[in-house]
């Protein structure tokens, strides 16, 4: 497909429309949280390069019509926070688990009860099971050191299959190699 037809395409799935109930998956964005302080351990809030994301964020989708669902962690609700304000929304909630794939479960229920446009933010070891559930192809676990990272799910033909497009907001990750590292669990 040519850039400018997907653009096209890409524009459409993120113009903005009216709420309906149960309206079909026009879109569903799915980002990582934006890079956190090291303290406290649990529950830690954005650090400076991360709130600079959150606002990248903003500037992403600021004129997306869209639904936004994160975790119940103060990363995920932060990096959403200042898009939610912009657009006067309150982002949906889903308390996280310490089973990264029940998490999915419920964050792919929500975003196919939302239906419309749908920005998910979440965690690094839920978003591959995220895509999954939503019908995407499988993705790898991003290295701990990667928030960019930026997955637009759009729909061919049903809403059961689900295209995959990748992209970046916000600053570029720091460079990594084979030395990838990736946690096997995340922090509450």
């Amino acid at each position: 497909m040519k850039l400018t037809a997907f653009a096209l395409q890409l524009a459409v799935a993120l113009a903005p429309v009216p709420a309906l109930a149960q309206a079909p998956l026009r879109a569903v964005i799915v980002v990582r949280h934006a890079e956190k302080t090291s303290a406290p351990k649990e529950n830690p809030p954005l650090s400076s390069a991360g709130k600079d994301r959150a606002q990248a964020l903003l500037e992403t989708l600021r004129d997306a019509g869209i639904t936004i669902v994160t975790t119940d962690q103060q990363r995920t609700r932060l990096t959403a926070a200042p898009l939610a304000e912009v657009l006067h929304l309150q982002a949906q909630i889903v308390p996280r688990t310490e089973k990264p794939e029940d998490d999915a479960v419920a964050i792919g229920s929500l975003v196919r009860k939302a239906g419309g446009t749908v920005l998910v933010v979440s965690h690094q070891l839920t978003i591959p099971r995220i895509i999954a559930v939503l019908g995407g192809p499988q993705v790898a676990t991003v290295c701990d050191v990667e928030f960019s990272n930026l997955y637009v799910l759009l729909p061919v033909g049903n809403e059961r299959q689900l295209r995959l497009v990748r992209g970046h907001f916000g600053a570029p990750d720091p460079p990594h190699g084979s030395d990838c590292h990736i946690s096997p669990t995340s922090p509450p």
